[in-house]
């Protein structure tokens, strides 16, 4: 963080602790520090290259570092991943393709994260948003292995990571047959209202327990948090989690998450229902039992105002461009803040622009 930015945001901190600053009330308001960070010449897709390079949802990043960090950039568009190196307030995206799917299965990746070596990946579960159709394509947990010193998986020549494992439906079949999640799940479900299919694009994962974070089922302003032991995801026993319910607003579901030391941030934005109800950043300690309704701590609210739609082409004629931050990483944890960075699902390369959040 420059020192400008710094004082500007210590500022706000200081202002928030002022004689009367810790009122029940509104979470802080929270601007982008600076303009959407330069991605050069983008990411390089053979096919259908501004439209998935507007679909940007997830991302994997190695533990926050002074030089620039290989993350994985994951796209809800086809099923191939891409690298790209952030620092120095830009992205410099690489060419190098991560296969998941073949290119024409829609994976529909919708959340990404790291925990030490190995990368996971997950569809969103959901079926297609228009016609309501399912998108078996959608229904996997991938994970796979990158090299702790350069962040690089080994690939083979069709882009493959070598070892890459699937955990085959298995979270699928958990969800169909939970007691909570199941009446969202299967066939013949539509996104919103009124079926709520479940709809994951939230990820995160620490000390190998995976947690999916659900846009839907989000009704009567909660949703939901589902950890499950990867051990257990990617093995043929037995397989079992318990949903903890999760307070987030009326409209709201869950966009992303993160792990941090205290928890799991959680990036809060519209249900698949409710697109103008704003967008927040919220801290889960992760306590509390199932059968309680989690009530995560607001940090912030983010104030958009102040950016303008980036798509890579101008849209069709009645549609308007939109920003829907999807993905966060971490760019500094400080003492009482943290600045992360944001990316958007509708901006070009994710239009990615970085918020300072008190703790």
């Amino acid at each position: 963080m420059s020192k400008t930015r710094q004082a500007l945001f210590f500022a706000s901190v200081l202002a928030l602790m002022a004689p009367g600053a810790h009122a029940v009330g509104p979470p802080p308001s929270v601007a982008p520090e600076g303009p959407v960070w330069s991605a050069g010449a983008g990411f390089q897709f053979a096919d259908k290259a501004d439209k998935k390079r507007e679909s940007l949802s997830g991302i994997a990043c190695p533990p926050v570092s002074s030089s620039p960090r290989r993350c994985i950039a994951t796209f809800d568009e086809g099923g191939e991943e891409r690298y790209v190196l952030i620092g120095n307030e830009r992205l410099v995206p690489k060419p190098d393709r991560i296969v998941l799917l073949p290119d024409d299965k829609e994976l529909d990746a919708e959340g990404a994260a790291r925990d030490g070596d190995m990368v996971y990946v997950t569809g969103s579960h959901s079926p297609k948003r228009k016609s309501c159709e399912p998108n078996p394509s959608s229904r996997h947990v991938f994970r796979f292995k990158v090299d702790r010193a350069t962040s690089q998986a080994k690939l083979d020549g069709t882009g493959k990571p070598f070892g890459l494992e699937d955990d085959q439906g298995r979270l699928w079949k958990l969800l169909m047959t939970n007691p909570v999640l199941g009446k969202f799940v299967g066939d013949g479900k539509c996104l919103g209202k009124p079926d709520h299919a479940a709809n994951i694009e939230g990820l995160a994962v620490r000390d190998g327990v995976v947690y999916f974070g659900f846009r839907e089922p989000a009704k009567d302003k909660q949703t939901y948090i589902l950890p499950v032991r990867a051990d257990q995801l990617f093995s043929s026993g037995d397989l079992s989690a318990v949903p903890f319910t999760v307070e987030v607003g009326g409209g709201r579901g869950i966009r992303d998450l993160l792990a941090v030391p205290e928890g799991l941030l959680l990036l809060i934005g519209p249900d698949d229902g409710s697109p103008d109800v704003g967008w927040s950043v919220a801290l889960w300690d992760g306590s509390g039992s199932a059968t309680d309704v989690a009530v995560p701590r607001l940090l912030a609210n983010l104030d958009l105002r102040s950016l303008s739609p980036k798509p890579c082409k101008p849209p069709k004629p009645g549609k308007a461009a939109e920003i829907k931050p999807e993905a966060f990483t971490m760019l500094e944890d400080g003492a009482d803040f943290r600045r992360l960075l944001i990316l958007s699902d509708g901006m070009c390369d994710g239009g990615a622009v970085s918020f300072g959040v008190p703790k």
